[in-house]
């Protein structure tokens, strides 16, 4: 059980720094959006909603990758009722694409 803890905090420190990273980049405009949606949110109709749509055919549980035109996609995502909108292009680089 010692051991546990010290590994247990490698590890998250080495998960801290690219977290960090997606969390703090605002979304850049041309560039792919993460859009962070309420668990009970239809994502769909929310970015559609916002006239954004899905980049890619898969989508996690709370968050979806896409695209819109303009420059205030962000604004009008939240409005539509994401939670947050941050910069997808941070989120490929970390996943390695």
């Amino acid at each position: 059980m010692t051991r546990a803890l010290p590994i247990l905090t490698l590890i998250l420190a080495a998960l801290a720094g690219p977290s960090a990273a997606l969390l703090a980049a605002p979304p850049q405009r041309g560039e792919p959006v993460l859009v962070i949606v309420p668990p009970t949110a239809d994502a769909d109709a929310l970015l559609a909603a916002a006239g954004a749509r899905p980049v890619g055919p898969l989508t996690a549980p709370l968050a979806v990758l896409a695209t819109g035109d303009g420059e205030d996609l962000a604004e009008r995502l939240l409005s539509a009722g994401a939670w947050a909108v941050r910069d997808g292009a941070v989120l490929a680089r970390l996943c390695g694409a």
